[in-house]
């Protein structure tokens, strides 16, 4: 599996290399304790330099086991971050850690806020950043008021035009490209068109994929037939499916059943978070072969071969994690949006989820924009005059 190296992501992620400096000249976070669940990889570096940058004390907990880089590790733990491989919700040592550093800002994936909802005096944390929906959606399941207030990345229109829509999709391609996967001509099943699922359709269209799009929500199943896509009902798209991804981050999608219905030789993958988007141990259960090769796992089932690739998020099994110039997009939103609530001194925010600022979002896109090349004001003062 591919690994980006910390020296070679650095020189496409300018803006967190422009906050970097910033940050170190302004120290917005001096004195505060980061606490941030992330996949530890070179890109989440970058991240971990800026907030060392702006006085912060930081500890970082891995989102995911597959997706932790040693490298990515050691390089963060030489900045001074404590640094813990194991998830909180598989580690009570890795809790225990959290705890004790007694964070005021956190960047959290979901489990800090249900280990603050369980922690009978839990540290006084002001407030953080969602990632991902997967996040928001623990968050959900909480009830009521969050035990403090978090700001919604995931939900920013700038990383849904930009990371999402472009690193999710490319990234998600790439790791069935890296599995030996041809699309071309191919049957591809796209489970879910929320902003991840149109991405991956996209691009899956754009490896000259025969796309059809599985979709719940009228809404979106509307969008996906005037983008293009076929529209098929999930048990009538599966049998036809060369390759099947999934983009819901709801429970049990693909089913034994439903896993049943697929052709010999059918590949599938999941981008959402979840595990329980593929019944993975109904499938082990039921599979009479079973042979793992890289990053994927071949079954047997009534007779046919069928292709699983290991996730959930096969995107990052792969490639590690999203390209790392759109990361610098999500992750400086990240480090802003942490500036932004460290900055409101005494001004209480309401203990649930929050879009992120406006000004934070044009800031990133500036600064991403400038980056590029691109002489931002004057193409705006003339697109203003037409």
């Amino acid at each position: 599996m591919t690994r980006t190296p910390p020296a070679a992501a650095r020189p496409v992620m300018p803006v967190l290399s422009s906050l970097e400096r910033d940050f170190g000249d302004r120290g917005p976070l001096a004195g505060r304790r980061v606490a941030a669940a992330l996949n530890v990889t070179p890109e989440a570096g970058g991240l971990v330099r800026v907030l060392v940058a702006g006085g912060a004390r930081v500890t970082v907990v891995s989102s995911k086991t597959t997706t932790f880089d040693a490298g990515a590790a050691k390089e963060m733990t030489e900045l001074g971050a404590e640094v813990w491989a194991a998830p909180v919700q598989q580690s009570a040592a890795t809790a225990r850690a959290v705890l004790t550093a007694a964070p005021d800002l956190v960047l959290d994936n979901g489990e800090f806020a249900r280990l603050w909802s369980r922690t009978p005096q839990p540290p006084p944390v002001t407030g953080g950043t969602a990632h991902s929906r997967n996040a928001v959606k623990n968050l959900g399941a909480l009830g009521g008021d969050l035990p403090f207030p978090l700001l919604s990345v995931f939900g920013s229109p700038l990383k849904a035009a930009v990371e999402t829509a472009h690193g999710t999709g490319q990234a998600a391609l790439r790791g069935l490209l890296d599995a030996g996967v041809l699309l071309a001509g191919k049957n591809v099943l796209v489970v879910g068109f929320g902003v991840t699922g149109r991405a991956v359709a996209d691009y899956a269209r754009g490896c000259h994929g025969r796309v059809a799009v599985a979709e719940v929500s009228p809404v979106a199943a509307l969008r996906a037939v005037y983008e293009g896509h076929r529209l098929v009902p999930l048990d009538q798209g599966l049998p036809a499916a060369d390759v099947v991804l999934t983009v819901t981050d709801s429970a049990r999608v693909l089913t034994l059943e439903r896993l049943r219905a697929l052709k010999d030789g059918a590949v599938v993958g999941g981008i959402g978070h979840s595990r329980e988007e593929i019944d993975r141990a109904a499938l082990d259960g039921a599979a009479t072969e079973r042979r793992a090769g890289p990053g994927r796992i071949t079954y047997l089932l009534d007779g046919k071969h069928l292709t699983l690739l290991e996730g959930p998020g096969h995107n990052h099994v792969f490639a590690g994690i999203n390209p790392p110039e759109m990361m610098d997009v999500s992750l400086a939103l990240h480090a802003l949006c942490l500036a932004h609530l460290a900055g409101l001194g005494t001004t209480r925010l309401p203990r649930r989820l929050l879009p992120v600022p406006d000004a934070v979002d044009a800031e990133v896109a500036r600064r991403k924009l400038t980056a590029l090349g691109h002489d931002w004001p004057a193409a705006a003062e003339e697109g203003s005059t037409g």
